[in-house]
């Protein structure tokens, strides 16, 4: 067997679990992300907001998303109303995820809802198909720049995660969580 037909089967192994329009449709979803991603301006935010309307699960209100934010499996991604993402940020919803209400996300956040399985030395990790586990945010959470938020997480209603922040568990109700991994520091309500 040459080089080439070894590569190609190991492309098959890699996307053979998928089906052809799924991968059609991430093939259409990669290039309206990148025709419409980068547009500058109102302009650009008014042609995001028609794309993501076709491309999104469901978009409930007004989502402002800036320049240069990707999206990945968008058609598994709920938002809801009064949403705002800045520029850099990577959400990857191929476990699917969903965005409450009055939802802000800082620049260069990281939102993955897709697992690497890890344990084991064989097949090599890059061949082994992702696991997928929702992310939940509910209404009211501010995701700070630089913030990751970990496959399978549920960011309680009123949760702020400071920047840099790398969150692998689920946050209570209106907490503070900051570092890596992230920690509740207090509550919302400590300090009125």
């Amino acid at each position: 067997m040459n080089k080439e037909s070894g590569n190609f089967i190991f492309l098959i192994k890699k996307i053979g679990h998928y089906s052809f329009l799924h991968l059609i449709f991430t093939q259409i979803e990669a290039l309206l992300v990148w025709l419409f991603g980068s547009l500058p301006g109102f302009v650009g935010f008014i042609f995001r907001n028609i794309a993501y309307r076709f491309l999104f699960k469901e978009i409930k209100g007004f989502a402002y998303i800036q320049p240069n934010v990707q999206f990945v499996e968008t058609r598994k991604l709920k938002i809801g109303k009064f949403f705002g993402v800045n520029s850099g940020s990577y959400i990857n919803a191929v476990g699917g995820i969903i965005i409450g209400d009055y939802v802000l996300i800082g620049s260069n956040v990281t939102i993955s809802s897709g697992q690497h399985p890890i344990d084991g030395i064989n097949p090599p990790i890059f061949s082994r198909p992702v696991l997928p586990k929702e992310i939940i945010i509910e209404d009211d959470v501010w995701i700070g720049a630089g913030a990751v938020i970990m496959p399978g997480v549920t960011l309680k209603k009123g949760t702020v995660v400071g920047a840099c922040a790398v969150v692998t568990k689920s946050t209570e109700e209106y907490s503070v969580v900051v570092g890596s991994p992230a920690k509740k520091i207090r509550n919302r309500d400590d300090r009125k």
